[in-house]
């Protein structure tokens, strides 16, 4: 080949380059200008199904997959008719992209993989990004609500009833919708007398006496009070704490459960316990809830027992009162020793039911 030859041939082949360069800068341009749709494609809950097709047409191909993660799958293919690449976001190989197609595939087409590997990793990491944030955004949302319940929960309490049984089916109404449960139930061991358990049923009912009792020894409401410690039950049939436990369902069964004690400064006040028809519902937040729940129960609890205990002891002193000045009526207008020293009796005997009110008092 003479030297003019070589130039010419050397011309041709630098033409044919840069031609194909220009198409291969063409059709990427081309490309790029009709990415918007796979950023669009990030807002949806699955982006992968509307990538995959919006890939495949890109490249041509009859047949696309996007493997996320990458897993073992070889990243480079010898076969013409089947090219391979990775998703990258930022500098590390995040998944895979396979494609195939009949006609072999050209630089190109592999010159695009890269592009698209770059575009499809930046998609799902923006994907991802607004996921965490509509989680953050229903988080905030979820605590906003949290905080307005509890706040109207604070009313409650602070308005209730004094009469604990009362108030206890009062506050049993209002937990399942400040924790996500179906229903409640509220377990109370009057210090009084603990042998006769009270149960406030969310629906707005008391239980029978003989329920009550069973739930405190059988229930899991008495497991969280034997162990003085909060629990959930994530799978009623799976789990052996609620299979150990005697339980008589006659609405609809409990599948998922949570039970928070009420304790206050030591005195075991009774027991939490909350209910769905669904598994795996509840987790560790909505423990920590319900457990906040419960402090404010006990408080208010608390609160009401001291108070109808006052009530009591008004009552007693008003009593007491009357029956003194009686005696001491008595005393005054006695007209012998034995009459004089039965108004005395009687005084002792106000100044004993004082005193013992007093203590009882006391030791509350």
């Amino acid at each position: 080949m003479s030297e003019a030859e070589g130039d010419v041939t050397s011309s041709v082949t630098l033409s044919n380059q840069l031609t194909s360069l220009q198409h291969q800068a063409a059709r990427l341009r081309e490309a790029l200008i009709g990415c918007g749709p796979f950023f669009a494609a990030a807002r949806h809950a699955d982006p992968l199904p509307a990538l995959r097709d919006l890939a495949a047409d890109w490249l041509r191909a009859e047949e696309l997959d996007i493997h996320i993660p990458a897993g073992t799958g070889s990243l480079q293919s010898d076969e013409p008719t089947c090219i391979a690449g990775p998703v990258i976001i930022g500098r590390r190989v995040f998944g895979r992209i396979e494609a195939r197609r009949s006609r072999p595939f050209t630089d190109e087409d592999r010159a695009l993989l890269t592009a698209l590997g770059q575009i499809i990793g930046a998609v799902l990491d923006r994907s991802s990004l607004q996921s965490q944030l509509d989680q953050y955004t229903s988080q905030v949302q979820a605590n906003a609500d949290t905080l307005e319940l509890l706040l109207t929960f604070g009313r409650l309490v602070v308005s209730a009833t004094a009469n604990p049984n009362q108030l206890a089916l009062q506050l049993a109404t209002q937990v399942p919708s400040m924790v996500g449960g179906e229903r409640a139930s509220l377990l109370l061991l009057p210090p009084d007398s603990p042998d006769s358990p009270v149960l406030a049923l969310s629906n707005g009912s008391f239980s029978t006496p003989e329920r009550a009792r069973d739930v405190r020894e059988n229930g899991l409401a008495g497991l969280v009070l034997r162990d003085r410690a909060s629990m959930i039950i994530d799978e009623t049939d799976t789990d052996r704490r609620w299979l150990a436990l005697k339980m008589r369902e006659s609405n609809s069964p409990t599948r998922c459960a949570m039970a928070v004690p009420l304790i206050w400064a030591d005195q075991l006040l009774g027991a939490l316990t909350v209910t769905t028809t669904e598994t795996h519902l509840f987790d560790t937040p909505q423990l920590n809830l319900l457990e906040l729940v419960g402090y404010h129960i006990s408080l208010a609890i608390h609160a009401a027992y001291l108070d109808s205990r006052r009530q009591a002891l008004s009552r007693i002193v008003a009593e007491a009162g009357e029956q003194l000045e009686t005696a001491l009526a008595a005393a005054r207008q006695a007209g012998d020793a034995d009459e004089r020293a039965a108004a005395l009796d009687q005084i002792a005997a106000v100044s004993t039911a004082l005193r013992q009110a007093e203590q009882a008092l006391a030791t509350q």
